[in-house]
């Protein structure tokens, strides 16, 4: 399947996220790869101006960089926004005195009212639920950074009951962090596209002999695999 021919293996120095990982999440993940002894699924990518930005996976690229493999599996996609859709995740987490003194630090609009937030507003969701708008992309971008660390669930906004609703990005805002370097913390931004690879299962020792990577891409053109054409629920381990 032509699908196949997007499965790379590039080096971890020239690929680039967008995100910044969460120090929990990546080190229960490096524990889980050095366990199973492979990589579940390739990395997200797309090629922008020569550079390879990470769609999605950062938390896989940064565990298998810590792990000082030589070779990174990727899903390499042409950024065609009309089959790469972009929105953004919601993050469950109790809302506590803690954040609410972090938010008063921003000198933004603060507006009583639920509903989904535009442009550089996010929506606090809580039991006095607010929309908090900033003056600009930059005062935004701030903002995210103080998000780093923060530990979360993330959900889709009709599972959410307490947290952050955060706008629905655009590939216009996508494409002006991958082109400026600027990374906001994993979790927010969600790329759908079509025949996305999973469980390809890539053994680590795979990803540090070239030889074996040739063996390996050569055993899955036979291997057996499925495509949805419709939505499907995924349980997760």
């Amino acid at each position: 399947m032509q699908i196949l021919n997007e499965i790379e293996f590039l080096s971890p120095e020239i690929i680039i996220p967008h995100e910044e990982p969460s120090l929990i999440k990546l080190n229960k993940l490096i524990s889980k790869i050095e366990n199973d002894g492979f990589i579940n699924h390739p990395i997200l990518c797309t090629k922008l101006k020569d550079k390879i930005i990470i769609l999605d996976g950062t938390h896989r690229f940064y565990a298998l960089k810590h792990l000082n493999v030589k070779f990174i599996p990727i899903q390499l996609v042409r950024y065609d926004k009309r089959k790469v859709r972009l929105s953004s995740w919601c993050w469950q987490f109790k809302i506590d005195d803690k954040f609410l003194n972090i938010i008063r630090n921003f000198d933004g609009n603060f507006i009583r009212e639920v509903r989904r937030p535009r442009n550089y507003e996010i929506l606090i969701k809580s039991n006095e639920s607010f929309i908090l708008k900033f003056k600009n992309r930059m005062e935004f971008l701030k903002f995210l950074g103080t998000l780093n660390n923060f530990d979360y669930e993330r959900v889709l906004r009709e599972q959410l009951i307490e947290g952050i609703v955060f706008p629905t990005l655009n590939h216009k805002f996508f494409l002006f962090l991958a082109n400026n370097g600027y990374r906001i913390p994993s979790g927010i931004t969600r790329f759908k596209v079509q025949h996305r690879i999973l469980f390809l299962k890539v053994p680590l020792n795979v990803l540090n002999n070239h030889d074996k990577i040739l063996e390996f891409k050569n055993q899955i053109q036979n291997r057996k695999y499925r495509v949805y054409e419709e939505s499907v629920v995924i349980f997760e381990e």
